[in-house]
């Protein structure tokens, strides 16, 4: 024991930085572990259908890994990409929620990309990204006839197979022009889709 003692005694100032040394890399792992969760990509602001992404548009934040969404991307493959429908603040950005690149290479230059909120049950059936279709209008109250809103336009996007709600999103290339009716039908109608030929 005295032994163990001298060689303390002796050798305090060496063991005194040995154990400060330990203690700072202790203290330093700790501030730098992550934290229990999983970083995820998130829109930083609500963002419009058919923006190009830019790093301003996204930021990281952690979530639990059981609310981590599939298939969700890394700031490299999301800058540059376009929105395939609009998003709130805070939504995970996925491949669901871009458009591939080029999606609109070999449209006119006047296409763009618009978003319609359609009845799941109202034509969802089978249709498929590449597809043509016309938007039909219906008067939810039935005092007016249905009709076409858009004729022969190309779906781009669709809602994911486990969307839960009646109301989804469809992604389609038109003109401005079209678009903007679209935008003042949809505010007294709700729309319908049928495959075009």
């Amino acid at each position: 024991m005295d032994r163990i003692n001298r060689f303390v005694f002796e050798h305090r100032r060496t063991l005194g930085a040995v154990f400060t040394g330990l203690a700072v890399l202790t203290a330093l792992g700790a501030l730098t572990q992550s934290p229990d969760g999983t970083r995820v990509l998130v829109a930083r602001h609500d963002l419009r259908s058919g923006h190009v992404l830019t790093a301003a548009d996204v930021r990281t934040t952690t979530v639990p890994p059981a609310d981590r969404p599939s298939r969700t991307l890394g700031r490299g493959d999301a800058i540059g990409r376009r929105v395939a429908g609009p998003m709130r603040a805070g939504e995970a950005v996925t491949d669901y929620r871009v458009l591939q690149d080029g999606a609109l290479t070999g449209y006119a230059d006047d296409a763009v990309l618009t978003t319609v909120r359609v009845d799941r049950a109202d034509g969802l059936t089978g249709l498929q990204v590449g597809d043509r279709v016309d938007i039909i209008a219906v008067d939810p109250d039935g005092e007016s006839k249905a009709e076409v809103a858009a004729r022969s336009v190309q779906v781009v996007t669709l809602p994911a197979a486990s969307a839960d709600s009646d109301i989804v999103p469809v992604g389609i290339v038109t003109t401005e022009k079209v678009a903007l009716a679209l935008a003042t039908a949809a505010i007294e109608a709700r729309f319908s889709v049928i495959t075009s030929s």
